[in-house]
């Protein structure tokens, strides 16, 4: 299992933070819409970092509110 540091920013402010360890790296999508839904405020985004620090995930909260919607 991986650990993923999952941040909801607004304006390049950290408003919510969680380390989560995930088995299938797929997984990851479906925490980062749950943040999604939890934050859906105009301009927040969802970053994503693994244990080294690296960004695996950068997407606004508006995109995922729209491929939710789409799906």
């Amino acid at each position: 299992m991986r650990p993923y540091d999952f941040e909801a920013l607004i304006d390049g402010t950290v408003v919510a933070a969680e380390r989560m360890r995930l088995s299938d790296p797929r997984s990851v999508w479906a925490e980062v819409e749950r943040l999604a839904r939890l934050h859906n405020e105009p301009g927040c985004k969802i970053r994503v970092t693994d244990e080294s620090g690296r960004i695996v995930v950068l997407t606004g909260v508006a995109s995922v509110m729209r491929m939710r919607r789409a799906a």
